[in-house]
């Protein structure tokens, strides 16, 4: 008696969505990206490569637009001293303030998370995987 094997488990090829070469995207700079009816930001922090959802959950105010700086930290690592942290990385919405790691999707302070995507570089062309 012959027991039947399980089919095989088919993976999604995953759909690639070409933002920009690597010269156009420098250090700092953000595209915003329409794929259907997502808005996703794609930001270069320090010559590495992420990607957000594209508004912001508080009032749908476009990422993309929002200024990357630092942010001040206070917590039993920093001895209860504030401490500047994370140069660069914070994503400040536009609209209202509010501060997003962009590493992590990650927001300061609230218990909310924006949905991040992968990011590569393949023959000099930042490449979007969904």
């Amino acid at each position: 008696m012959t027991t039947a094997q399980p089919p095989a488990r088919q993976t999604r090829q995953r759909r690639k969505i070409t933002v920009a070469a690597t010269d156009d995207l420098p250090p700092g700079a953000r595209v915003e990206v329409q794929t259907g009816r997502a808005v996703i930001a794609v930001f270069n922090v320090d010559g590495e490569y992420y990607a957000l959802f594209g508004r912001c959950p508080h009032q749908s105010a476009p990422l993309s637009r929002g200024r990357l700086q630092g942010t001040v930290i206070c917590n039993a690592e920093t001895c209860w001293e504030t401490e500047w942290a994370f140069d660069g990385e914070i994503l400040v919405c536009p609209g209202h303030g509010m501060e997003y790691h962009v590493k992590s999707g990650e927001a300061i302070g609230y218990d909310l998370k924006l949905r991040t995507y992968e990011v590569v570089v393949e023959e000099g062309q930042v490449i979007l995987l969904l």
